[in-house]
């Protein structure tokens, strides 16, 4: 996981469709952003 995760160590370590997003902290930025359902939307 820390490989996948570009040397990040802390959990959770989160990927949609094989691509890191990050952690949690990331992932509240992006729903935020409005940038994380259309990612959750895409075929995997």
């Amino acid at each position: 996981m820390a490989e996948r995760a570009n040397g990040r160590r802390s959990v959770p370590q989160i990927f949609i469709n094989n691509q890191h997003l990050g952690g949690c902290d990331d992932i509240y930025q992006l729903d935020q952003q409005g940038q994380l359902d259309p990612m959750l939307a895409q075929p995997s």
